[in-house]
């Protein structure tokens, strides 16, 4: 299987930063072939040709119908307030192994 790749966008790209990075090492730790990069939401034009999953922090997530009609061949995810608040990795992954991101 190809590397999986994760667009991980908020408001600013800051918070989506810090929690990114968690998730990244998780991920890392966990073995897998799983790349996570962070964006500001107004770079999802520039910046989501090569990836697999959108995945929208809650202060973002009003524009969650737009985005999956936007990219129909893209899975798009939203996290919950909960989820993403944790700043854990391993709190986002389960949230995403829910979704079918494992």
């Amino acid at each position: 299987m190809s590397k999986i790749k994760i667009a991980f966008f908020c408001s600013g790209g800051m918070s989506s930063s810090l929690a990114g990075k968690h998730l990244q090492e998780f991920y890392e730790s966990q073995g897998r072939d799983i790349q996570v990069d962070a964006y500001d939401f107004g770079m999802m034009d520039d910046v989501t040709d090569d990836a697999n999953l959108i995945l929208l922090a809650p202060q973002i997530s009003w524009a969650y119908d737009d985005v999956k009609s936007k990219f129909p061949d893209k899975k798009v995810v939203k996290l919950s307030i909960t989820e993403f608040g944790s700043m854990s990795g391993e709190k986002i992954a389960e949230a995403l192994k829910k979704e079918g991101i494992e």
